[in-house]
């Protein structure tokens, strides 16, 4: 094996991203780098949700591979997810989406990670609140209040 420019030499990489070296200045001792520890996060772990409206959410997740699988359990009835995992790397985003009927209410859901034999869940909390009323339709207008006003201005030249 061609020496490093360093006073470390890698010796082998073993499975789970666990490295070990050989400190040549220090009497030959072996030590090596602890295996990555699945984890997975939320930058926000409360997540409101309006009826019939869609929020995205990103996940970060610390895998020993960039092979996951992702679950989610405890969703409401009317709320379904889907998860966009990244080009490079397991962490992705987490799109949650109610429709007009899903029950307001606070839930708390579960995310499962799996990769190399390892599992890590984070439960979150989702509020589902109710759609809002803001919108006008004409359907509710009176049709006689829609009767255009006509103004006239005059000015003498």
């Amino acid at each position: 094996m061609p020496q490093l420019p360093s006073l470390i030499r890698l010796v082998n990489i073993a499975a789970l991203a666990t490295a070990i070296f050989i400190c040549a200045g220090c009497g030959g001792k072996a030590f090596s780098t602890p295996p990555v520890v699945l984890n997975v996060s939320l930058s926000n772990t409360t997540i409101d949700l309006q009826q019939g409206s869609s929020v995205s959410v990103p996940v970060i997740i610390v895998a020993p591979t960039e092979t996951v699988t992702f679950n989610i359990t405890g969703l409401p009835p009317g709320v379904i997810q889907s998860y966009k995992e990244s080009e490079s790397n397991p962490s992705g985003l987490l799109t949650l989406t109610a429709n007009a009927s899903a029950p307001v209410g606070t839930y708390m859901p579960t995310i499962a990670v799996g990769s190399s034999g390892q599992t890590a869940t984070l439960v979150f909390t989702l509020v589902v609140t109710a759609q809002s009323k803001t919108g006008i339709s004409i359907e509710n207008l009176n049709r006689d209040s829609l009767k255009p006003e006509v103004q006239s201005t005059s000015s003498a030249m």
